[in-house]
């Protein structure tokens, strides 16, 4: 069976492909939902704080 084909319904083990294609499909998308919660985690995080080492001149005078 080519992966990019749908399987030929004359075949034999065409029950057995489309089992195997649901569970490629149901991997994808628990995998593409897994990196887009990992996307907004880290967008979250991104943010660093803000240190002021020296004072600024305004504060000096």
């Amino acid at each position: 069976m080519d992966i990019f084909t749908v399987p030929d319904p004359s075949d034999s083990g065409m029950g057995y492909a489309y089992i195997i294609m649901i569970f490629v499909f149901l991997a994808a998308s628990f995998t593409v939902y897994k990196l887009k919660k990992s996307a907004q985690k880290n967008k979250k995080q991104e943010v660093p704080k803000i240190y002021e080492m020296y004072e600024s001149e305004d504060k000096k005078q």
